[in-house]
């Protein structure tokens, strides 16, 4: 188990942005520590900066409203574009030619939840670096209207992923809320309420990692640290498998996806006898011999019954695709435990007291059913086959090994990947938002959609051309 709450705690109020350029420069420098040690990424490729840089200046220059849209393969991505935002990018207009006024920065969204898991220091930090907290899969005003106001009058770009959290994968990208577009639309409604001639532009980033094939041996150990922890004895082949790099040739890579997959299934195995024995939830007969089809199903069966018990719990109603229904049972989960319809929980009496505390607990445990859910939905078994790329096996292991985690009462703070990588950074050709108004003032919802779809095609291409740039 981890973190258990030891009572019901105060509401999760909006935490204000603070202006502290000092902590802003000391963060600037702490970011390349940050990426380089805690992250372990040992370089950064990047493409089409000059876009970047072109887009920070005019927006400088007051030519335009940026929103930087990344992508969220990976827990790593905050911290590196903080670090390519506040560093990277002043550093690539200086070698281009183009240098930027001051040090640039860019405002930045954070869920309200993640210093409750990331650590409290993270609540004192973020707000002072360009964070602005808000509330996902809930409508705040406060956070709205930072947002808006921030987009409107500050005069450094506002970064968000689109994804609305990690999804697990370099190669696929997850559906897009609607966010993003309906921020880019927002500010042009206010820009023109205020007779403001400014453009507003959707700059798309393409994040990837990338490992080194002769990294296997961590990896190796991870795969069987994921056997061990769900009771599969070794396979008689597992001294056959390389303690060094990775294997080259078909018959050793077919070895381990055979392990991979055998892990799978026994993850799988362990997720249906735990939710049909406690919980009552029912599955489809097991058979011996299942295709991808049949093994992804079970893992949309799971999700389901996962989703269902915690949904029991809280009294929702099924909503939405997963990804709406995790984000539901999140904030749900969290009023639960952070109590802001308490004004003072030191008032409460002893009696009243004990039953929060309780309820704080017994929160936090079917809280542990939308974790699970956070990452599984993400497993697809046919995003792994003996031929794939070593990237391929290190998302997939480290994915199968966050799901055991999840199981064991875990969430992402359990995540493990102990390799070094190369972060991958393409900047895509620009979204301009402001030729869509007409569209918008004819049918918001449609715009917005519109916009969305463009997004999402322009983070596709990219992962569709293997996370290389594509013209």
């Amino acid at each position: 188990m981890h973190n258990i709450p030891d009572g019901a705690r105060p509401g999760l109020s909006f935490l204000t942005p603070v202006r502290a350029p000092r902590i802003m420069a000391v963060a600037g420098v702490g970011s390349w520590l940050y990426v380089r040690l805690g992250n372990k990424v040992r370089r950064e490729e990047l493409f089409g900066m000059d876009r970047l840089v072109g887009a920070f200046r005019q927006a400088q220059e007051g030519a335009i409203r940026l929103i930087v849209a990344f992508r969220h393969p990976g827990v790593e991505d905050g911290t590196v574009m903080f670090r390519l935002l506040s560093g990277i990018v002043a550093r690539e207009a200086r070698h281009l030619g183009m240098p930027l006024r001051g040090s640039p920065r860019a405002h930045f969204l954070f869920g309200r939840d993640v210093p409750e898991w990331g650590g409290q220091f993270l609540g004192w930090l973020l707000p002072r670096i360009g964070g602005i907290s808000v509330y996902p899969g809930r409508y705040d005003s406060g956070s709205i209207d930072t947002v808006r106001r921030y987009l409107t009058d500050m005069p450094s770009p506002l970064a968000l992923a689109p994804e609305g959290q990690v999804s697990y994968h370099n190669d696929r990208v997850a559906a897009l809320e609607p966010g993003t577009a309906q921020f880019g639309f927002w500010c042009l409604e206010d820009l023109k309420r205020q007779s403001r001639g400014e453009e507003v532009v959707i700059l798309p980033i393409c994040t990837s990692y990338h490992y080194d094939p002769r990294d296997w041996h961590p990896m190796q150990d991870l795969l069987e640290k994921i056997e061990r922890e769900c009771g599969l004895p070794p396979l008689d082949t597992l001294a056959a498998d390389s303690r060094g790099a990775f294997p080259q040739d078909q018959a050793g890579r077919e070895r381990i996806h055979v392990r991979i997959v055998r892990a799978t299934r026994r993850v799988l195995d362990l997720a249906e006898d735990f939710y049909t024995r406690f919980y009552g939830c029912p599955f489809s007969a097991r058979s011996e011999d299942q295709d991808e089809a049949v093994l992804q199903g079970r893992v949309r069966e799971i999700c389901e019954a996962a989703l269902s018990v915690g949904e029991r719990y809280f009294r929702l109603k099924p909503k939405g695709d997963f990804v709406h229904r995790v984000m539901v049972l999140r904030m749900t989960g969290i009023s639960w435990m952070y109590r802001d319809d308490i004004p003072d929980l030191r008032a409460l009496s002893a009696a009243e007291r004990a039953l929060a505390d309780r309820i704080a607990l017994e929160s936090w445990f079917s809280y542990r059913h939308m974790e699970l859910v956070d990452v599984l939905e993400y497993l697809r078994i046919d995003y792994l086959r003996p031929d794939s790329d070593f990237d391929r096996f290190v998302e997939f292991i480290t994915n199968l090994w966050d799901i055991v985690n999840r199981l064991k009462g875990g969430n992402v703070g359990g995540r493990i990947n102990p390799l070094r990588k190369t972060a991958r950074i393409i900047v895509n050709e620009p979204i301009p938002v402001s030729p869509r108004w007409p569209q918008y003032k004819e049918n918001r919802r449609r715009a917005i959609d519109a916009l969305t779809r463009d997004v999402h095609e322009s983070f596709h291409r990219v992962a569709e051309a293997g996370n290389r740039p594509v013209a």
